[in-house]
């Protein structure tokens, strides 16, 4: 600790207060036993009106961090939130804001709430907490990991897929999937085994019912071959009963016999299910049959037969199944069922792409005719390594730039299904199904208005068209926009942002920043170098928006079909003599107000007078 102990003692005898009645350093300690500890006290505390002794650890950096408490003489018994070392747990991180220079007041505030977890625990106040904490506490003195791909809404008793790879190192890598769900390129790109080189064995899953309550491992309470059997068999529901029953008698083929598995899943009340299982020799048993030449070997469960000195090992089960990695990250799953089609995967679109993925989008379509040159490194999303694939008969070729995506999103995000279209959007316009039943969502992010104007009229044909983002960013920092198109309306589309200033004059996007018609593409090395200056950050930013913005529309949360825009700094574009528009003075209040008001009641597209040139089969007959 950063402090003396004495000091430490002055500062509490200054405050009045009656929970600590002593506290007393202990020098003969081993601090193996109080890991990150450096000093070690005795304390007598006032719990439930009585004194009770037990013992806090100094950490070497408090009180810049907080005590630890323990109960190492297990004073209070079995209670929620203490594990199997006598360590109290009794705050969640940062959930206590330091002020390191009053140490005494520290450790007192600790203290009360340690105090606090210990009462609820001997008063029965809490008990329900085990259920909640059963994962950690079956954490404990576990015997090896399982890496489970269980879908927990699943629950119906079933059989797992389940591999295993031995190692040089003292445990095995263990790892377990639904069937059927095709996962081995998933578990190549996670956890890089191919599953053909791993023994199989057998895997049960044995959800129990609501309402179960189990009483976690803990040295009065051991775990054994007998008690794991009992307490998962006894809180079945009949129906995965009668399975359960089948699924250890059902003859098993293509697994190895010697182990097997069963894992369970604990429903909480909090609406999650906490997953705990563990493994067990099996039994192989030799059958004469008259009608067949040689002796059958026969795989027993043991949970049927068990074998002697059968040993129950426990095993702690880290999940990778997606729902369980988006609910932890805050994700959506509602979204593991969306398709997304991104036209265009340059630096907006495939930072688009990106974060879909990242938000655990099911499946994306990727489209894009062009390729990858070295110039793109510093703005898109894919870097150097995808910029080049080589082989023998072509030499050195630059890599298509959905191909790349593909690559790098399979590597990050197995669990979204990735095609890739390396074809311009207008090509395949006739042969994508756009139809709503088939895409969810569909963003362009070509950043050309001229063909944008044509899929954007293309699209309003359609009987049933899926709902459509635009996004672009403007030169030189000073902002991007999102447009949302044929979101439950079809007033408001790409269109309509591009209306003459006055009578006569050429047709301007109201939406920019940028007054129209000056020239922003530079040239660094002539016209073979064209290009429009934004940086990487603009690309994320716009990218952001328009995922955020896509989320939403997905969500059914955005109403209408608004233009979205943010804004940066305008220092660089000022210092290249460039001239804005009113637009970019508007607030961000202001911009979110106008939001809706770029619709155009002539638009050739959308409004009702488009329509009758355009007409829309969905509306025929309708007022």
């Amino acid at each position: 600790m950063r402090i003396p102990f004495k000091d430490l003692q002055s500062d509490i005898e200054e405050i009045e207060q009656n929970l600590l009645l002593s506290m007393r350093l202990l020098n003969d300690v081993n601090l193996d036993d109080y890991p990150f500890c450096d000093t070690v006290a005795e304390i007598e505390v006032l719990v439930c009106g009585e004194p009770a002794v037990f013992t806090i650890g100094f950490p070497t950096l408090f009180p810049h961090t907080l005590p630890l408490f323990f109960d190492k003489g297990n004073v209070f018994g079995t209670i929620p939130h203490k594990t199997s070392d006598g360590f109290l747990c009794y705050t969640r991180s940062d959930s206590v804001i330091i002020d390191s220079r009053y140490p005494g007041s520290l450790l007192l505030v600790c203290l009360k709430k340690v105090v606090q977890v210990i009462e609820a625990g001997l008063k029965k106040e809490n008990t329900d907490e085990f259920s909640v904490e059963f994962e950690a506490y079956w954490k404990e003195k576990h015997n090896l990991a399982v890496f489970a791909y269980v879908d927990t809404t699943n629950t119906r008793a079933r059989e797992l897929d389940l591999w295993y790879k031995e190692t040089q190192a003292k445990d095995p890598v263990v790892i377990c999937a639904e069937k059927g769900d095709n996962v081995e390129s998933a578990i190549q790109q996670l956890f890089h085994i191919d599953v053909k080189d791993a023994k199989k064995f057998r895997c049960i899953y044995l959800p129990l019912k609501e309402r179960s309550f189990l009483s976690p491992p803990d040295p009065d309470n051991r775990w054994d071959f007998t008690v794991f059997k009992q307490n998962l068999v006894k809180n079945l529901t009949d129906t995965n009963r009668k399975a359960y029953t089948k699924l250890i008698q059902k003859p098993v083929a293509d697994v190895k016999p010697g182990l097997e598995f069963v894992i369970s899943g604990l429903p909480l009340e909090n609406g999650n299910v906490a997953l705990f299982g563990g493994t067990m020799s099996g039994n192989t048993i030799v059958t004469k049959a008259l009608a067949q030449p040689k002796n059958q070997r026969i795989q027993v469960h043991p949970f049927v037969w068990k074998p002697k000195n059968s040993e129950f090992l426990r095993a702690t089960i880290k999940r990778w199944h997606p729902n369980h990695l988006l609910n932890r990250t805050g994700g959506q799953m509602e979204l593991t069922d969306k398709h997304i089609l991104i036209a265009g995967v340059g630096s907006v679109g495939s930072e688009v792409a990106t974060r879909l993925a990242k938000a655990g989008i099911g499946k994306l379509t990727l489209v894009d005719w062009d390729v990858m040159e070295v110039d793109n490194i510093h703005r898109h999303s894919l870097g150097a390594d995808q910029v080049y694939t080589f082989n023998e008969k072509e030499g050195l070729l630059n890599k298509p730039k959905v191909w790349g995506l593909k690559e790098e999103l399979n590597r990050k995000y197995p669990f979204t299904d990735i095609v890739m279209k390396g074809r311009s959007f207008l090509n395949i316009l006739e042969e994508v199904d756009l139809m709503q039943h088939d895409i969810d969502l569909l963003i362009v992010a070509i950043g050309s208005p001229n063909t944008e104007m044509l899929i954007n009229q293309t699209l309003h044909q359609l009987e049933n068209p899926p709902p459509t983002l635009y996004t672009w960013v403007e030169p030189l920092g000073i902002g991007g926009h999102t447009l949302v198109t044929l979101n439950q309306d079809r007033e408001g589309c790409y269109q309509c942002l591009f209306q003459p200033d006055d009578e006569g004059e050429s047709i301007k996007n109201q939406s920019a920043f940028a007054e129209a018609g000056q020239e922003f593409a530079k040239s660094i090395t002539g016209c073979g170098s064209v290009f429009t200056p934004y940086s990487f950050l603009d690309s994320e930013r716009s990218a952001m928006l328009t995922v955020e913005t896509a989320i939403k529309t997905l969500m059914g949360e955005l109403s209408g079909n608004p233009i979205l825009s943010w804004k940066g700094d305008d220092r660089l574009f000022k210092q290249g003599g460039f001239i804005t528009r009113k637009r970019y003075s508007f607030s961000s209040k202001k911009l979110d107000e106008t939001k809706y008001m770029y619709k155009d009641d002539r638009c050739p597209v959308c409004s009702e007078e488009g329509r009758d040139i355009h007409p829309n089969p969905e509306r025929e007959g309708s007022l």
